[in-house]
């Protein structure tokens, strides 16, 4: 390839220095430009490309230059561009470099509005987890296929789950947006095996942006996502894996918080709030041991805020390796019959046995690997109180249309969670739960 000898070279150095400025300057953009790239947009990417070039106040010259590099936008595949120019013109190989002009010509939309497509209606979703045994396989069937992971730990589930999806996905043009919230700060010497493992997120950061789009936040509480402005308005998929207890295994508008101190005192041991070594901490009396947590480790939120989060969020709901403790407690939540969830009442095995009678003993019953309709066994609620921001108003209310129960930790073909490979370890732990729920607003508050 011969530089065009019309292309003034002080103008090229200016030029790749302003890519480089705007990479920077736009970051969300950056990052949310992988997506144009991809075979199921660039057809559409590389028009916009085209006239917004042509419509710039960029000299004669170089703007011809970029629209040869892009063959006029007339190509399908990043592969059939003027790769080598485009080289010249920009200093990038070819898919940096059409990302990097959508950057600076502002086609690339920040990820709540290129990567938020809701290609399914709530009855389809239903409808396809009825039929379907791998939930997980919605997300091929959606034009943007993306998933959100609260509490993502040592990113265990993570990376099965981008060791399984890409590859067929990057078939049909579509990367994975695989985004990942956790409460642990990766900096706390406290968290132990539950923080993110720095060789899974060094590997899942790594992956091409046209495949995964991969993020991951530490420190940050699952249920404050207000301040993540990358986040997405809607994913495909949710999921929570091993939901935490005590956290989630109270829920605060049944039991009074002296009812679970107390609770949780006799169950756990006596605890206050320390300092190690200058990190705050919560110190739980065992007998004659102190064990030492992160300091909201008894930070009781209760499975009501849970569930209004992951249904805000998830066209589809997907709660994995749930303990008994957690699994009642949100269970009591979903039916309309309101005598499920008694005041100040600790769930213990006679309380729940007691309390849910037939419901008990149809799921109790449930063989491991098998599941069950909710609704055919009890009326589902329709009406989900708000936990998590009560003063915002403007978001109506929620049910689930759809709640499907699974006895098991693990399931052939699915990606599951450091928890959940663990369990055929723990003898003395009942089989854990899953529960697949699909949400439905009401069409004014969408």
């Amino acid at each position: 390839m011969t530089p065009d000898p019309q292309l003034d070279a002080a103008l090229l150095t200016e030029f790749k220095a302003q890519l480089t400025r705007s990479r920077m300057e736009r970051s969300e953009a950056w990052e949310s430009s992988g997506r144009l790239v991809g075979q199921a947009h660039l057809r559409a990417t590389l028009p916009k490309l085209v006239s917004a070039i042509q419509a710039s106040s960029f000299p004669p010259s170089l703007r011809e230059a970029l629209l040869a590099g892009l063959q006029s936008g007339s190509v399908e595949r990043v592969q059939d561009l003027s790769a080598d120019w485009l080289k010249y013109l920009t200093g990038l190989p070819a898919t940096k470099a059409v990302r990097a002009l959508c950057v600076l010509f502002k086609i690339a939309d920040s990820p709540s509005a290129a990567m938020s497509v809701v290609s399914m209606t709530e009855q389809e979703i239903e409808a396809f987890v009825r039929a379907n045994r791998n939930p997980f396989d919605l997300l091929f069937q959606s034009k943007a296929p993306s998933l959100l992971d609260l509490g993502a730990g040592d990113l265990t589930f993570a990376d099965e789950v981008a060791a399984r999806c890409p590859p067929p996905l990057q078939s049909q043009g579509k990367p994975l947006v695989l985004h990942c919230v956790d409460r642990i700060d990766p900096s706390s010497k406290l968290a132990g095996p539950l923080q993110a493992n720095p060789e899974r997120l060094a590997r899942l950061r790594g992956s091409a942006p046209d495949r995964l789009d991969f993020r991951y936040w530490g420190n940050q509480d699952c249920f404050d996502l207000s301040r993540l402005k990358k986040l997405l308005p809607r994913y495909t998929i949710v999921t929570c894996n091993a939901p935490p207890t005590p956290t989630v295994a109270y829920e605060p508008s049944r039991l009074s918080a002296s009812v679970i101190e107390a609770h949780l005192k006799k169950t756990k041991g006596h605890f206050r709030k320390v300092r190690i070594q200058g990190e705050e901490a919560l110190e739980v009396l065992d007998g004659d041991k102190a064990l030492l947590f992160p300091p909201w480790k008894f930070d009781i939120k209760g499975p009501l805020a849970l569930l209004e989060v992951m249904a805000d969020k998830g066209q589809l709901c997907v709660l994995g390796a749930v303990d008994n403790e957690v699994f009642w407690e949100i269970l009591a939540q979903l039916p309309a019959d309101e005598r499920y969830r008694p005041a100040d009442m600790i769930f213990t095995q006679t309380t729940v046995r007691d309390l849910f009678g037939s419901l008990y003993e149809r799921l109790s019953a449930l063989p491991a690997g098998q599941s069950l309709d909710l609704a055919s066994l009890t009326n589902l609620r329709q009406d989900f109180p708000r936990r998590v921001d009560q003063r915002d108003g403007s978001r109506g209310p929620y049910r689930f249309r759809h709640v499907e129960i699974r006895r098991g930790a693990t399931f052939e073909g699915l990606p599951a969670g450091r928890t959940a490979r663990l369990f055929k370890d723990m003898k003395d732990e009942a089989p854990p739960w899953m529960l697949l729920l699909v949400p439905e607003h009401d069409a004014s508050s969408q």
